[in-house]
This record gives structure tokens, sequence and C-alpha cells, in this order.
């Protein structure tokens, strides 16, 4: 299966996506920063320039606003958008275009800075006038400027304290201002790709205009609005308006003085006190003011001061005023209002602990979704439906009772959020769930009832000399959820070996029985050759054959000996061929005649199979029908029918039936009968537990200071154990902390150590794979971190867990009983009637 990436970016997303199938923390990174950015980058920016392709009126955009609604404008927005279809590859174009910056969200690659605008050699300018200095670059992230200044008779360059935009302008230009400019323009940490523009040499020469006396020469419409008020008509020679115009500008250009004397000036003020912004002015009356407040103009305030008489939240912001006089128009410098006592900055942390899982019922049945999260903040909840928030939905469990109606039907989702009302504060969205409902139907009064069903599912993404893969882990999950809801018992493994894969098999078939239905599916790296299946185990050398790999046939063969009524093998692998081909043609080739088995191929001969972000494309379309209530032969053509479905898959990967089934009504969903075979059964319950004990809760006792700590354990895989460390009680100590430091060497940690609070306990969760790699006690060390008298101090403890999970069963040792022999192969040929064999299955 190759690697992530494969339709679209490198993060695994389909830039032909829908936006609603944005990663929950991209989502949720691009929501802030549009509610947080400049208005000229904020949500307004991109609702204004998206408007014309989309409908999205003024009227929605008032509703959405902070002033007006709850929550945040900016989700509503990106909802909206969603629900009218908008592509992953649409919206970082219109984010392009108000210049957010895509490639920080990991929506975009980076790309180094390049010049499209490069600043003049030389610049002469008038004493009195601007001085202007404009550069212009392109790049992802989007270039940051740093202007630099060395004076005349100088050969150092300083820095320009905040001068950090594109154009660089000094308004009345001193011959202090003469000198030499340069820009720094950057975008990442890496030195060797920072740019420096050429030299621009600025000389500042004496104005030859007289100096202003103080008066402002009238415009060319002043003058036709005199002569009217007078009476008289405006003179109007073909030569008349262009002479005055000339004779205008030329006046105009003798007058260089600024409106502003007197600029606003940054303010601390504490919540609910009051405040006063002010800009000072000299020049000829009229004079008109407008305060800005973020880009967005104040209506009502044209004075030169603005005055609140109790600050709020929203006025702590940066505010500018514009002046005009008929004649020029400034800017003043931006001041800043801040708050003079801040809250101090949380580091609040939202932990999933567990998510709404898909749901297929009956007509007149009941549904549950429900999440369970953990934070040191009290949370709320919000439920979307394909898309869209729920009304009234904000419980962390969304129930339907009853269900007589088929538009229930679809894909929920729920926002968890800390429930304080500050834009910085986390929100997490959980995994999708699917709701469907069942159409009743008679299966030709024939039923089938199981004594047991089981399922061992196996996953490797973690290769010593292949590509690793993201979905494996993803797939097992998500079948496992699937198959136990069916009343399987799972057996799930991540990242086995060849030996451990053929002892799991093994073990495997011990759960089996004459009436016992088998489920195997395997998702990693596997090829064909010679008609047969082999799949890849994670110990295969670079240059593997298949004598280094499992053979999907032989699996077969040896749940064949146990005559399970259905054999259901799910390989979700390529079939192309070997990288290197073997040197001999394998000596068994089993028979599959017993009509009891089904095939599953995620896809045909010689072609690859895929994965998204979402998982493998077999498992996304599989595991949604695994709950009807259809024969296997009948679900495996419906899988081909939803690849089918969706153009962009079946273009690359078509799955594929291989069916020697008689029973074709038998289902996985055929209820389970133990009448008769109770023991039998129970025998199978001890088995199946002895596989997947975890270790007791237990509670270790630091003396020395007093601390007391509990270790507890939870299991997602057969194979990965989950240990929680909370702290029960801090003793003696100001703080206190615990954690698992060390563990045994032929284990090792799943992803990266979680820390929460859970109801004001601190807890943190380790996750430990390859457990079945334990050839003796599972030991770790418990180190607690704790402050007395502000000095920080540590104390360990060495526990013995025993051999948790699957490491009793050790997978590790090499399997003598796995390949069967040629006389068991010829055996079979000697039982079966040739005149009435059956299609081989491989």
């Amino acid at each position: 299966m190759p690697g992530k990436g494969e339709f679209g970016l490198k993060n695994g997303i389909d830039l032909n996506d829908s936006i609603v199938e944005l990663p929950a923390k991209i989502f949720s990174e691009l929501r802030d920063k549009l509610d947080t950015n400049p208005a000229d980058k904020d949500w307004r920016a991109l609702a204004r320039a998206v408007e014309k392709e989309y409908r999205i009126k003024p009227s929605m955009i008032e509703l959405w606003s902070p002033a007006l609604s709850t929550g945040s404008a900016s989700a509503k927005l990106l909802t909206e958008l969603s629900s009218q279809g908008m592509t992953v590859k649409k919206l970082i174009n219109y984010l392009n275009t108000i210049e957010v910056d895509t490639c920080a969200l990991k929506l975009s690659p980076p790309v180094d800075i390049q010049i499209i605008k490069t600043p003049p050699a030389e610049l002469e300018v008038y004493e009195g006038d601007p001085l202007v200095i404009q550069i212009d670059a392109t790049g992802q992230p989007y270039p940051t400027y740093q202007w630099f200044f060395c004076q005349n008779g100088e050969d150092d360059f300083k820095k320009l304290v905040g001068r950090t935009e594109k154009v660089l302008r000094l308004n009345d230009a001193t011959s202090a201002n003469a000198g030499t400019y340069a820009c720094r323009l950057s975008n990442c940490r890496d030195p060797k790709k920072t740019k420096i523009t050429d030299h621009t040499l600025v000389s500042v020469i004496p104005n030859p205009m007289p100096i202003h006396s103080g008066l402002n020469p009238p415009s060319r419409d002043d003058v036709i609005y005199l002569y009217n008020q007078i009476g008289h008509t405006l003179p109007a020679p073909a030569d008349l308006m262009p002479r005055l115009d000339d004779t205008f500008d030329k006046r105009c250009c003798s007058v260089s003085y600024s409106l502003i004397i007197g600029h606003p000036r940054d303010v601390l003020v504490g919540m609910n006190e009051p405040f006063v912004l002010s800009v000072q002015t000299s020049g000829n009356p009229p004079i008109s003011y407008q305060w800005y407040r973020n880009g967005l103009k104040l209506e009502g305030e044209v004075w030169s001061k603005l005055s609140v008489q109790h600050a709020s939240i929203l006025d702590f912001a940066k505010y500018y005023c514009v002046v005009k006089n008929g004649y020029k128009t400034e800017q003043s410098n931006t001041a800043y209002v801040k708050e003079k006592f801040p809250k101090p900055e949380r580091n609040v942390e939202i932990l999933l602990v567990s998510q709404p899982k898909s749901v297929s019922v009956k007509f007149g049945g009941c549904a549950l979704f429900s999440c369970e999260a953990r934070c040191s903040e009290p949370l709320k909840y919000q439920w979307f439906k394909d898309g869209m928030p729920l009304q009234g939905e904000v419980s962390s469990e969304i129930k339907f009772m009853n269900i007589q109606d088929r538009r229930v039907e679809g894909f929920y989702q729920c926002e968890i959020s800390v429930d304080i009302r500050d834009e910085n504060m986390p929100r997490r969205m959980t995994m999708g769930a699917l709701l469907t409902v069942e159409i009743p139907h008679v299966r030709d009064n024939i039923e089938y009832n199981p004594s047991d069903k089981v399922a061992l599912l196996i996953g490797n993404s973690d290769y010593k000399s292949e590509t690793p893969l993201n979905a494996s882990t993803i797939d097992v999950q998500m079948l496992s959820e699937s198959f136990r809801a069916l009343d399987f018992r799972v057996v799930s493994l991540l990242n086995l070996t060849k030996p451990e894969i053929e002892n799991a098999v093994l073990h495997f078939k011990e759960l089996l029985g004459e009436n016992v239905y088998a489920v195997f599916y395997f998702c990693g790296h596997g090829f064909e050759e010679h008609g047969m299946s082999y799949l890849v185990p994670t110990d295969a050398p670079a240059a593997y054959t298949a004598q280094e790999c499992v053979c999907a046939q032989e699996i077969l063969a040896n749940i064949q000996k146990k005559e399970p009524p259905v054999i259901f093998m799910i390989l979700d692998i390529c079939r192309q061929e070997p990288k290197v081909k073997s040197t001999r043609v394998p000596q068994f080739v089993p028979k599959t005649n017993r009509g009891n088995t089904v095939f599953c191929y995620a896809t045909s001969v010689g072609l690859a199979a895929y994965e998204n972000k979402n998982g493998g494309l077999l498992v996304n379309h599989l595991s949604p029908l695994l709950r009807k209530n259809i024969g296997i032969d009948a679900l495996v053509s419906d899988v081909k029918g939803e690849f089918a479905r969706v153009h962009k898959h079946s273009k690359i990967q078509i799955p594929e039936l291989v069916s020697n089934l008689l029973e074709n009504q038998r289902s996985l969903t055929d209820k389970i009968s133990k009448k008769g075979q109770t023991e039998a059964f129970q025998q199978r319950d001890i088995k199946w537990n002895a596989a997947h004990q975890k270790p007791d809760k237990q509670t270790i006792h630091f003396e020395e200071v007093g601390v007391v700590i509990e270790l507890d354990f939870q299991a997602e895989f057969s194979n990965v154990l989950h240990v929680f460390t909370t702290v029960i009680d801090h003793g003696r100590t100001q703080s206190c902390i615990g954690k698992i430091t060390n563990f045994s060497p032929p284990i090792s940690q799943q992803g990266k150590v979680d820390e929460f609070k859970q109801y004001s306990r601190v807890v943190t969760k380790i996750s430990l794979q390859d457990i079945q790699k334990l050839k003796e006690n599972l030991i770790v060390d418990v180190t607690i971190t704790f402050f007395m008298n502000n000095t920080q101090y540590f104390l360990q403890r060495r526990v013995n867990l025993g051999q948790p999970l699957v490491a009793k069963l050790r997978l590790w040792e090499h399997s003598h009983h796995f390949t069967p022999t040629s006389r068991e192969a010829i055996q079979q040929d000697e039982e079966t009637d040739s005149a009435h064999s059956y299609p081989s299955a491989q």
C-alpha cells in the first residue's frame, strides 16, 4: 500500500475534498487566525473575497459578527462555505488572495522568497517632501520585512524600529534622512534563505519652492463654486482650464507641511476604566477626522479626541486617525490600547478520551452517539450533522429514539470547546460517525445461527526496510469497532514480524470450530507472485522475496483445518509483482474447495492499493457496510459499487471478489446461538480472555514525601497497553506529577506522553506498543517529580506488571507448525471428489 499523499498535499489532504474534510487541528487553527487577524486578513476579508462566487449575504455577515452572536464568526463562515461545496483548493486560493499564511496551516508547501519589485538604486527627494521606498515580494510563508538605514558619513546599518512594511514612508524628509537604505526579507529560520535588497542611496536636496505662507490655494472646484455664488459664469476659453490646473498644481507643489503635529499615544487601561486618544493638527480649516479600530471605521468618531467611558475587551485594540482638510490627507501613527492587568495565559488542553462510533439501526430502533473529553476547565459541546450545527444538541451525547424516518441518516461530529468566552481557548472536533437506517427485509425464511464469531485483524505500518504507512492503525481500529458491534471476538494486532503473524494465526485457529465464523484482515505492504498473495512483515529485509513473507493461502489452509462455515479473508494490500522475484516456485498450493471462503481483495491483479488521510480506501468504503443484513458476497459487491460512485477512487483502485461460498445468504450480522455449544463457547471465552488480560489497577506509595500514585490500564489493541498515572495524594509536596519513565526494552512507546487534569488530579498517559515481543514480565519505572521548598526532586519505584495482553502467547517464538506439509495437501486432494470441485479462491 503506497504511502500518504496520493491525492494532494504531503499531509494527506485531498485538494478536491470539501473543506469539511479538513483535519480538526487545521480547521481550528484557521478559525482562530481568521478571528484574530487584522481587518484586511480576517473572516470579513474572506467573506468579501468569496461573496461573488458563493452566496454570502451582508445580512449573514452581520449576524455572525461577534458583537451580535456567540461563538466564532469564522467557524460560521467556514461551515457555510463547506455546505456550499467549497473545496480545499478553492479555500487555499482565496486565503492567498487576502494573504493569510497557508503554509503555516500546512495547506501549502513552503516557497522561497522571490522579490518581484525592487527599490531604485538612487533616489532624490526635496526637503520637506515625503520619502517613499517600496518593495514587493512573494513566498510561503509570506515574507516579513525589516528596513535598515546607514546615515551619510557612517559605516554601519541600523535597524529602523517599527519599519516592517513593504513600503517605507517618511513624512517631511530632512537632511538627517539622507543615506543608504536596504530591506531584509525572511520567511523561515534558515538564514541562507533570507534576502537583502540592493542598496538605495537617498539624497535630500533643498526645496526650491517658497515656504508655505499658511494659506491653502483653492482647488478648481472651489473656483467654480465661487463664480457661481456671485452669479458669474466662469470664463472657459479652450486653454483656461488646463492653465488653471497647471497653476494649481504648481502652487500646491510649493506647499510642504504636515497636518498632524501630535500623534495619539499608547494607553494602558483596566477593564471598565475610561481612556482618551487624541490627535493634534495645524493647517487651514475645515479639518475632518475619522478614527479607526483594528482597521475598521468607527462610525460617529469624527472629532480630534476619541473618548471611551468604560473599556471592554473589544476596546483593547489598535487605533489610528485619518485627518483631511481638502488639500492633504494624513494618517496618524498607530496607538495601542492594552489591558492594564491582563489575565494570565492558561495552558489548557482538551484530551479526547472517546469518540462517536458509526452505527446502523433498523426502523423503530434507537441510536446513541457520545464522546468524552478531559480538560482542566469546564467544557461545552455542539453537535453537527453533515457539517451543519444541530440546534439544542449541546451535551456530550445525542440520542435518537424509535427511529421512523431515514432523514436522521448522516454524518455526525461534535465540537468540544472550553466553556469560557475567550477566543484563545482550544477547540477539538471529534471524528465523524455515520448513522444509517436499515430497511427490514425477509431473507427467504433461512436463518443461520453461528455458535461464535471471531476476527483476527493485523495492521503493519512501521517497516524496517519499506515505506511507512499511515492507514494501518486507523483501519484496524475502525474495523475493530465495527466487528465488535456485530458480536465478534476481535484480536487486533499492530506491526508484526513473520513469526508473530504465523503464531497469531495458529493461536487464532484455536478460537475456531465447525460452526464459528472466521474473519481475517491484513493491512500493509504486499504483492502477488505465481497466483499467490504475500503479506510483508515488518522485519522483511530490503530485497525481500516470498520466502521472507507470509502467504495468504497458507493462512487460509491453517484456518480451514477447523472447518468453519464461513471464512472471510480481507486483504488490503497491493497486488503487483514483487521488487525481487523468488528463486523457486512455492511447493504448496492449497485447495479451497469446501464452499466456505470469500476473498475480498482491496484491488485487482496488477494494481496498487491506496490510502488517504482518513485511512485506506477499502476500509473507508467497507466499514459502513459491514452491518448490512445481507450475504457476504452481496456485501463485497456493494463495496465495489461504493468505489464506482467515487470516480477518483475507481480510477486507481478496483476491489475484487473471489468466492466459492455455497450458502451465500450467510451474513456477518447472523445472531450467535450457544444452544448445544455452551461448553465450547466458554472454552473460547477462557482462551480469548487469557490473551487480553490487563494488569490490575494498583496504588504506589512514596512514603518519603507522602505521595500516592495510582496506575490504571486500558487496551485499544491486543498488543498496545495504555498506562494512566494519576496523583491521588500530593502528600507534603508543593506540586507533584507522576510518569512512566522506563520500561522493558523489547517494547516501545507509541506516540507522545499526554498530560491532563481529571477532577483536579494530574494524570499522565503513555501507550506501550509491541507487547507481543515481551519474553519476560513487563517492568516499568514510575517516577514522581515534585517541589519542596521551591526545589525540584525526583523519586522512583520499579513495578512488575506481569505479562499483559498477548504477551503470554509468546508470538515471537519460531513457528514450526504454520506451513502445511505436502502430505496434508495431497490428503486433501484425495478426500475431494474432483468431479465436484469448486473454483479456487486464491
